[in-house]
């Protein structure tokens, strides 16, 4: 029997309070125990075991994306292989209902009529692996929304829309939290009451497609990369860095949310709770108002106005100079911070759109980081290569994510 999202979306939507620890079904999905993995299912798919299109939607902060693959495979027992079709990008700024239509109006016709959908959803809670959609796990996501909502909710909208366009397709989610379910003790606990962590509370971490993909690239080149400790800095519309050990996420700056850790283009990062306190009594309590300032006016614009790297960079402006100079200050101190973790570095990848595209932003940070043995061909970065490092020590790589791909890859599990 084919899967559809037709029934689900007739339910009337949840309203959440912009404070989770009011959702008392919020605080079920967290506290029900440490990762829930995906089950296999033995279901064979019907039909010809050619031509089969997968199409993955990743709706981010800033861009939706697109892309299908083919699934080829060799008889019905047997994995398939993601043969790639077509992507496509836009901007994110369209109401929820809108990306779909637009997104598709940018892929050619196949991207029409999928066999398969898959979606990336940014918090799964204890939820990992991937999973097909049904409305248990549309229930536990949309608990969840609270937590991360510049992606949630339009991710969500999407998956409904996706659901009633498609409804004889099947549909998957994949988690950005999934990577990092391995977090060791000592990062996944917060130093929070017993109570608040008894809800949940705890570090859950994100960008792990962007992390797993990152370092599916570089292991693709050196398998080292898989052995011992690496450091992942995923420098984007959202940034954080990751301390990976032995393939595995160990430790991450993004915590409960994915407004925490190192400063990003227009998100805080990580702050005193006091100053969270202090502004909450000065705005009568506003908490919705006070979440609106810490994600769209926090980070590089809270400081220079605006979150544009590359104007930041060519700007003499004292405010745009002091910009650059914390963010580079804090991620060199983060990567410093997860290579503690893990008792060293002997990888650092970079990726998003500046971690991969800034070469002065890579410079500056790795300068800071000399003491640790890293060291960079200026040459190799200036030129936008893959691995960058001066071969005198820790590899330095350079490398752009392919989220898509992880979704499409994660389908396999359940088809």
């Amino acid at each position: 029997m084919k899967t559809s999202l037709r029934p689900l979306v007739a339910r009337a939507s949840l309203q959440h309070s912009c404070h989770p620890y009011q959702c008392q079904r919020f605080e079920r999905v967290l506290s029900r125990g440490l990762c829930a993995h995906s089950t296999h299912t033995d279901r064979s798919i019907e039909g010809s075991v050619t031509g089969l299109n997968l199409l993955a939607l990743n709706v981010g902060s800033t861009t939706v994306k697109g892309a299908t693959y083919a699934l080829e495979y060799s008889d019905l027992n047997a994995q398939p292989r993601l043969l790639e079709c077509s992507r496509a990008e836009i901007q994110a700024g369209a109401e929820p209902q809108e990306l779909l239509t637009l997104l598709l109006d940018a892929l050619p016709e196949p991207a029409q009529r999928p066999d398969v959908v898959v979606h990336r959803i940014v918090h799964g809670g204890n939820l990992c692996g991937g999973h097909e959609l049904d409305g248990a796990i549309l229930a536990e996501l949309e608990a969840l929304a609270p937590l991360a909502p510049l992606h949630q909710p339009a991710a969500l909208t999407v998956a409904r829309a996706a659901g009633q366009r498609w409804p004889q397709s099947r549909h998957g989610v994949a988690f950005d939290t999934s990577f990092h379910a391995s977090l060791a003790p000592w990062s996944r606990r917060l130093p929070i009451p017993r109570d608040w962590d008894a809800l949940g509370v705890r570090r859950y971490g994100f960008h792990g497609l962007a992390f797993a993909s990152a370092l599916r690239e570089v292991a693709a080149q050196d398998a080292t990369v898989l052995r011992g400790p690496a450091v992942f800095a995923h420098l984007g519309g959202g940034c954080s860095v990751c301390a990976v050990e032995d393939g595995v996420s160990r430790d991450t700056t993004m915590s409960l949310t994915p407004l925490g850790g190192v400063p990003g283009p227009t998100r805080s990062g990580d702050l005193d709770p006091g100053v969270l306190l202090y502004m909450l009594r000065q705005n009568g309590g506003d908490v919705n108002a006070t979440e609106l300032r810490l994600f769209h006016a926090g980070g590089l614009a809270g400081i220079a106005g605006h979150g544009d790297m590359r104007v930041l960079l060519a700007d003499s402006e004292p405010s745009a100079q002091l910009a650059v100079e914390l963010f580079t200050v804090r991620i060199a101190q983060s990567i410093a911070a997860m290579a503690t973790g893990i008792n060293g570095v002997n990888h650092l990848v970079f990726s998003g759109g500046i971690g991969h595209r800034a070469a002065l932003v890579r410079a500056r940070i790795v300068a800071r980081l000399e003491w640790l043995g890293l060291a960079l061909d200026t040459d190799l970065n200036n030129a936008g290569a893959t691995r960058i490092d001066a071969r005198t020590g820790p590899g330095i790589w350079n490398v752009a994510v392919d989220e898509e791909r992880e979704l499409a890859e994660s389908a396999l599990v359940w088809l």
